[in-house]
C-alpha cells in the first residue's frame, strides 16, 4: 500500500520522489491510522524534511520484515526509523541519530512488581517476528524465552487473551489498536522494565552515501524548536502549549514515585501541584526511564524533577532556583560496636547509592573504610541481604523506607553522628528557561504553610525540615534582606580549645556553646556560617579588628571594645568562677588570693579590673583553660579563672575531689555579646532580631546539652546550675550535700528502673514461651495500622491453631503439653523475620503479625513455612509428637483498618480451614484462598 504527498518539487534535484518504507504497527514513530493514512512522529519529521528539501515523498506501508528488505534490496530508497544494530548494519548504512531509544519489556499488571529482568525467566516475552527485540533481547538475555508474532497486533491479541505476560516494545502501547484502552489496563504503563538503550535512525541501502548526505543537509535544515514540538505531540500525552511538563524518577519514596494505578505520587508531586495551583498552571506528569535522563525525558520536559540517587543532569538543563534541601545518612549494621563519630568506621564496607559528593565526603572522614557503589537502591539493598554491607549510606528517607521493603530495619539502624545535606534545584529544560522566574516567584510565603503542612504529611518535618525551618525565619527589613542576598556567608571566628564555649573536638568538627547559637540564628536568618578558628582569644580578637572575620561570640562589651568594634545585645550571662585546690577552702572570693597567684586567659576584659581593685594578685596570663588547669595541677598558681560555663566542664573531667568551684561576688556577672567588624553595621542590626529570637526554651535546650557534670559523680546539672548562678556563701556547701543525696537517689531510681522494666515486661509477654501476649499484639497492631496507612503497604495477620495439641496434652499431663508449646513457639519464631511479632494468643492459639509486606503472597509463603515446620516431629521427654496447625489470614487494608476487625476475620477463617479438614491456610477472599 502507498500513500502520495503532493509536496513541491525542485527541478534541481536529480531525485523528484523519495519512496520511504514504514511499518503498519510501529507506533508512535510510524504507523498506519485509523484513515488508512501514514502518521507518527517519524512521517511527521520526513513530511517537513521534504518541504525543507523541496522533493516527494511516498510512504510504502509494508511489515517490519519486509520494511528492511526492501531498503536492503534498493526497492525503496529509505527506512523511515528503525534500531541501530551490529546485525543491521551489515545490510543497511545509518543515518545521523535522531535520538536515543529505551526498549522495554512491558509486564502484566500480576507482575508489575518485578523490577529484576533475572526474575522475569519464568515468563515468555512476546516478539514481533523479524523485530530487533528478538535479536537483542537473544543476545542479552539467552534465559528468556521468545515467542514471535507476525504482527504487532497480533502479539497484544495474545497478551489481551492472556497467552504471555509480557512482551517487547519502545516508548509505549500502540494506542491505534482496537481494543488500547483494555490492553493499557493489563499492562499499565508504569509496569515496564528496560532491557536495553540504543541509537534510532534512518536507514539506507549499502552504498548510498549522496543520498544520506541529503537525508543530513535536510535535517539540519529542521529547527530544534521544530523537531521538539513533533517529539513533544508524539511522546508525551495530550501535550498543549499551555501544559508544563514534569519528568520523574520511579521507586525513590517518599519523593516520587508511581502508584500501582499508574499515577505519580509523592512528596515532590504535591510539591509542584501545590506550585501549580498557585500559579494557575497545568501541569502533567511523565515517568522518565531510569537514573539517567533518556530521549523521553530529555528535551520533551519542562521541569525535571530531581533523581535522588544521581547527581548528573541533562546537557540541555539548566539548573533553576533551589526548592528543597535533603538529609543523607548512615545506616549502621548491628553487628558493629558503638561509634561517636564516622572516623572510627574502620576497615568496613560503606555501600552507596552513586553520588559524587557523598562519596567524596565519607572519604574525607571515613579514608579507612571501603566505598561499594551501586548503580541504584535495588542493587545496594540487596548486597546487603546478602550480609555483604557494613554500613548503607544514602538519602536518608529513602534508605528508611527501602528498610521495610527489604525488611531490614531490624539489621540496619540510623548513626546519629553524620548528616549531609543536598539543594535540590529545580532542573529546567533549556529551552524554556523563563520558567526559573516563575518558579521563585511561585514558591512565596502564601504557600510555605501548606508545604509545611505537605513535609509532616510525608513525615519529611523530622528530616530535612526545609519548609519547617523557613517558617522559623525571621522577617528583614528590604534593605537587610538585599544585605542577607549579597553577603550569604558570614565569617564566624572562634577559638579552638575554649571547653565547652567552642572549641574543635577530637575528630576537628567544630563543637560548643558559641557554635550551637550562631548555627540557631543562622537558621532563623537564613545564611550560612563559616568558621576560621584561632589558637587564642586574643588572636581571635586581632582578627576581628583587621577584618579578617565578621563575628566573634561570648564578649563583654567593655567601653574601651565599644571604640574598636559593634556589639549585639546580649545573648548570654554568665557568672565568673574561680576554680582552685580544695583545701584552699569554700566560697572564696577575689579578696582570699592577695598574695597568690591566679591564671587567667590573655585578652579577657577581667584582667584590667583586678590588677586595678586586687593590686595584691599576681596574675598568670595563658593562652586557654587547658594551660590554666595545668597550672594549677603543677602548683604554678593557685586558681584558674574562668566563666562558669568552662569552669563546670572542667570540674566534669577532673572531678569535684580535687578542685573546687568559687563564684566570683565581686565583679558582676557579665553578659556575652557578638561582637561584629565596625564596618558591618547591618549586621549588627540583622544579627540582634535573630539575638531577640532566642527564647528560654532554646536557652534551656543549650544548658541542657553543654553545663552537664556527669551522673557518675551523682550530682544533678539542673541543680548545678540553679544554685551555682545563686551567689551565696553556702554554694560549695550545698553542692556537695547535693552530690550525696543525688548519689543514693540515682541508685534508688535505677533499681526502680530495673523493676519497672521487669513488671513491663511482664505484662506484655507470656509467662510459658516468653512471647508477646495479647496486651503486646493489640499495641503493636495499632501501632502498625497506623504506619502502613501512611507508607500504604500491607500487613497480615496470621491466626494458628495447634491441630493434635489436646490429645498429647490430655494424654501424657500439663508438663509434657507446656514442652511442646516451647517448642512450638520455637518453631514459629524461626518463621518470621526480628521486625515480626510472634504472639501466643492462649491455649495453643498463636498469632503471627507480618509488616512491610507488599504482596498477598508473602503471607502465604510464611503460612507454608508454618505448615512444613509445625507438622515436622517434635521430641519430647515422653513422647515424639506430631501435630498440624490450621491457619487464617486477614490481610490489612482489604479485611479491616482495626485490630478487632483483622482479629475477628483471621479468627474465623481459621475455622473454616478446621472445618474444611485442617493442616491448611486460608485469605478471605475465595480467589486468593490456599486450601
Amino acid at each position: 500500500m502507498t500513500v502520495l504527498l503532493a509536496l513541491p518539487v525542485s527541478a534541481q534535484n536529480a531525485k523528484q520522489t523519495y519512496r520511504v518504507a514504514i511499518n503498519k504497527t510501529s507506533y508512535p514513530y510510524h504507523f498506519l491510522n485509523k484513515e488508512q493514512k501514514a502518521d507518527g512522529m517519524m512521517v511527521e519529521l520526513w513530511q517537513l524534511w521534504a518541504n525543507k528539501q523541496n522533493v516527494q515523498l511516498e510512504f510504502v506501508v509494508l511489515n517490519w520484515q519486509q520494511t528492511i528488505k526492501q531498503v536492503q534490496e534498493g526497492e525503496l530508497d529509505i527506512h523511515a526509523g528503525i534500531f541501530k544494530s551490529t546485525e543491521r548494519a551489515k545490510h543497511l548504512d545509518f543515518s545521523m541519530t535522531f535520538f536515543n531509544q529505551s526498549r522495554h519489556l512491558f509486564l502484566h499488571h500480576s507482575i508489575a512488581h518485578i523490577k529484576n529482568i533475572s526474575q522475569l525467566t519464568p515468563y515468555a516475552v512476546g516478539v514481533v517476528d523479524g523485530s530487533s527485540h528478538a535479536i537483542s533481547i537473544k543476545s542479552k538475555y539467552p534465559n528468556l524465552t521468545l515467542r514471535s508474532f507476525s504482527n504487532r497486533n497480533a502479539l497484544y491479541s495474545a497478551a489481551m487473551e492472556g497467552e504471555i505476560l509480557m512482551m517487547a516494545g519502545v516508548e509505549k502501547l500502540s494506542k491505534n489498536f482496537s481494543e488500547y484502552e483494555l490492553l493499557s489496563q493489563q499492562f499499565p504503563a508504569f509496569a515496564k522494565v528496560i532491557y536495553d538503550t540504543g541509537e534510532y535512525s534512518a536507514a539506507v541501502a549499502k552504498g548510498e552515501s549522496q543520498l544520506l548526505d541529503f537525508i543530513k543537509q535536510g535535517m539540519d535544515k529542521i529547527s530544534d524548536q521544530e523537531k521538539l514540538t513533533i517529539k513533544r505531540k508524539w511522546l508525551i500525552n495530550d501535550k498543549s502549549e499551555n501544559v508544563i511538563t514534569f519528568s520523574y524518577s520511579n521507586n525513590q519514596m517518599p519523593f516520587s514515585s508511581t502508584s500501582v494505578a499508574g499515577n505519580a505520587q509523592g512528596f515532590f508531586i504535591e510539591l509542584w501541584q501545590i506550585w501549580a495551583k498557585e500559579n494557575d498552571q497545568d501541569i502533567e506528569f511523565i515517568l522518565s526511564d531510569s537514573n539517567e535522563s533518556t530521549q523521553t525525558d530529555k528535551s520533551l520536559a519542562d521541569i525535571y524533577i530531581t533523581n535522588v540517587t544521581s547527581e548528573k543532569n541533562s546537557p540541555e538543563s539548566v539548573l533553576g532556583p533551589v526548592i528543597y534541601s535533603i538529609d543523607y545518612g548512615l545506616f549502621l549494621s548491628n553487628n558493629m560496636n558503638k561509634m561517636l563519630h564516622i572516623s572510627e568506621i574502620d576497615n568496613k564496607n560503606i555501600g552507596v547509592v552513586s553520588s559524587p559528593s557523598l562519596v567524596k565526603d565519607i572519604q574525607n572522614k571515613a579514608n579507612s573504610a571501603s566505598i561499594i557503589n551501586f548503580d541504584n537502591y535495588e542493587a545496594m539493598f540487596a548486597a546487603a541481604e546478602r550480609g555483604e554491607l557494613d554500613v548503607i549510606a544514602g538519602q536518608s528517607d529513602i534508605v528508611e523506607n527501602y528498610l521495610i521493603k527489604y525488611k531490614l530495619q531490624s539489621i540496619y539502624s540510623k548513626f546519629n553522628g553524620y548528616v549531609f545535606k543536598r539543594d535540590i534545584h529545580a532542573v529546567l529544560s533549556r529551552v524554556n528557561p523563563k520558567l526559573s522566574q516563575l518558579i521563585a516567584e511561585g514558591f512565596g510565603e502564601s504557600i510555605l504553610d501548606d508545604l509545611a503542612t505537605l513535609e509532616k504529611k510525608w513525615h519529611l518535618d523530622k528530616s530535612s525540615a526545609f519548609f519547617k525551618r523557613q517558617l522559623a525565619v525571621l522577617a528583614l527589613t528590604e534593605p537587610e534582606a538585599q544585605w542577607v542576598k549579597d553577603n550569604n556567608v558570614v565569617k564566624f571566628g572562634i577559638t579552638k580549645n575554649w571547653i565547652p564555649v567552642e572549641f574543635i573536638d577530637k575528630y576537628g568538627e567544630v563543637k560548643g556553646i558559641n557554635p550551637d547559637i550562631f548555627q540557631l540564628m543562622s537558621s532563623r536568618l537564613n545564611i550560612k556560617v563559616d568558621y576560621v578558628v584561632y589558637e587564642s582569644f586574643n588572636e581571635l580578637y586581632q582578627a576581628l579588628l583587621a577584618g579578617d572575620i565578621d563575628v566573634i561570640g561570648s564578649v563583654v562589651a567593655t567601653p574601651e571594645r565599644k571604640k574598636e568594634v559593634l556589639f549585639t545585645d546580649s545573648y548570654w550571662s554568665m557568672p565568673w568562677v574561680i576554680l582552685h585546690p580544695r583545701e584552699l577552702g569554700k566560697q572564696l572570693n577575689l579578696a582570699d588570693f592577695s598574695g597568690k597567684t591566679l591564671a587567667i586567659a590573655k585578652g579577657y576584659y577581667l584582667i584590667s579590673i583586678i590588677r586595678k581593685n586586687f593590686p595584691l594578685i599576681d596574675l598568670r596570663l595563658v593562652d586557654d583553660n587547658e594551660e590554666g588547669l595545668l597550672a594549677i595541677q603543677k602548683g604554678i598558681v593557685d586558681g584558674y579563672i574562668d566563666s562558669l560555663s568552662s569552669g563546670t566542664e572542667l570540674l566534669k573531667r577532673e572531678s569535684l575531689v580535687s578542685l573546687s568551684m568559687s563564684v566570683l561576688e565581686e565583679v558582676d556577672e557579665d553578659g556575652n555579646h557578638l561582637a561584629v567588624n565596625k564596618s558591618l553595621p547591618m549586621l549588627v542590626n540583622i544579627l540582634n532580631k535573630a539575638v531577640l529570637s532566642i527564647s528560654d526554651l532554646d536557652s534551656q535546650e543549650i544548658y541542657e546539652k553543654w553545663f552537664d557534670i556527669n551522673i557518675e559523680t551523682g550530682l544533678d546539672k539542673n541543680v548545678v546550675l540553679r544554685v551555682a548562678l545563686q551567689v551565696g556563701a553556702l554554694i560549695t556547701i550545698i553542692i556537695i550535700i547535693i552530690m550525696v543525696w543525688n548519689r543514693r537517689l540515682y541508685l534508688e531510681i535505677k533499681n526502680r528502673k530495673k523493676l519497672e522494666k521487669k513488671m513491663q515486661y511482664m505484662a506484655t509477654h507470656d509467662d510459658l514461651t516468653g512471647l508477646a501476649n495479647r496486651v503486646l499484639l493489640k499495641d503493636r497492631l495499632n501501632s502498625a495500622i497506623s504506619f502502613h496507612q501512611r507508607q500504604k503497604l500491607l500487613l497480615a495477620v496470621l491466626f494458628i491453631d495447634l491441630d493434635g495439641f489436646k490429645d498429647i496434652n490430655d494424654t501424657y499431663g500439663h508438663d509434657v503439653g507446656d514442652e511442646l508449646l516451647i517448642e512450638v513457639a520455637t518453631r514459629l519464631t524461626g518463621c518470621v523475620r526480628e521486625s515480626d511479632t510472634v504472639v501466643r494468643f492462649g491455649g495453643d492459639e498463636f498469632v503471627l503479625l507480618l509488616t512491610g509486606l507488599h504482596y498477598q503472597d508473602e503471607a502465604a509463603y510464611v503460612a507454608d513455612k508454618v505448615l512444613k515446620l509445625i507438622q515436622q516431629p517434635i521430641k519430647l521427654p515422653e513422647v515424639t509428637a506430631t501435630i498440624g496447625c490450621s491457619i487464617g489470614i486477614a490481610m490489612f487494608p482489604d479485611d479491616g483498618d482495626s485490630d478487632n476487625e483483622l482479629l475477628k476475620i483471621a479468627d474465623s477463617l481459621m475455622y473454616d480451614v478446621k472445618a474444611a479438614g485442617k493442616n491448611h491456610y486460608a485469605f478471605n477472599r475465595k480467589d486468593d484462598s490456599a486450601v
